[in-house]
């Protein structure tokens, strides 16, 4: 499970034969990338190339990018890669230090050996292996960061045990539910669609208020193909629920999604 404790891995990586010792002659910028530990939590980050591949990075505190995830042909492809970075990330034991013909870079893979994610190519072995320190940390502080994000505007994805299936709700600046999705069949697709909404909700013309038959008003959100990725909660005036879209219109772009 991705839900682990940053003592739990602290003692994991105490007991690890990991290398710090630095190399005379690597640069200051390659130094920075592996020692560069910030306050901030690890972050993932997601863009679509210009031959329509999508990626993912994941980064330290400092905004250096660790590690770098192969070529998906959907954002949904590239979340549930992230989704495995998450899993798997947390243990040294599932990178791999390999040669490469100018250095050394780290692969991370899965459970079942298949490349997840890979980085830079470092200029000695030992700086390639005290990246795997870095990464674990960047992995361990963004889902500490996640488990603590319990309050305020958020995204929140949820598995429904009844259905086996994903769905997520919103909330206001407030803590309170203001949308939710349907349902999805897997925690990737239930990411994106969030992504979807985040994009979307910013977008006026993206929301239809309704009516409903108790005479009170909701709305729905939808995308550019028409189809519905959000509906709100039920509001007893109209007015309630048009303060609701506006609201979720103006924090939906400070929201970490993943």
């Amino acid at each position: 499970m991705r839900n682990i404790h940053s003592l739990l891995t602290a003692l994991v990586l105490s007991l690890s034969t990991l290398s710090a010792v630095g190399c005379a002659t690597v640069g200051a910028d390659e130094d920075a990338e592996i020692d560069g530990e910030a306050a901030s939590a690890g972050k993932l980050t997601f863009w679509q190339a210009s031959d329509g591949q999508w990626h993912f990075n994941l980064k330290s505190g400092n905004g250096a990018v660790l590690l770098t995830s192969e070529a998906y042909t959907s954002r949904t492809g590239s979340i549930n890669g992230a989704l495995s970075v998450l899993e798997n990330g947390v243990d040294p034991a599932m990178y791999t230090v390999n040669k490469t013909a100018t250095g050394y870079n780290l692969h991370l893979k899965a459970a079942n050996g298949e490349g997840i994610a890979f980085s830079q190519v470092y200029s000695t072995k030992s700086n390639a292996t005290r990246a795997i320190n870095s990464s674990v940390k960047a992995v361990t502080s963004y889902l500490d960061k996640q488990a603590a994000n319990t309050t305020g505007a958020r995204v929140e994805v949820l598995f429904n045990e009844a259905t086996n299936k994903f769905r997520f709700n919103v909330h206001a600046r407030n803590g309170q539910v203001v949308l939710s999705s349907e349902q999805y069949t897997t925690e990737a697709a239930a990411f994106n669609g969030a992504f979807a909404v985040q994009a979307e909700g910013q977008k006026v013309e993206s929301y239809t208020l309704k009516a409903n038959a108790a005479g009170g008003y909701y709305f729905n959100l939808s995308a550019l193909n028409g189809q519905v990725i959000g509906t709100s909660q039920q509001y007893t005036t109209k007015a309630a629920a048009q303060d609701a879209m506006k609201s979720l219109q103006s924090f939906l772009p400070t929201v970490t999604v993943l």
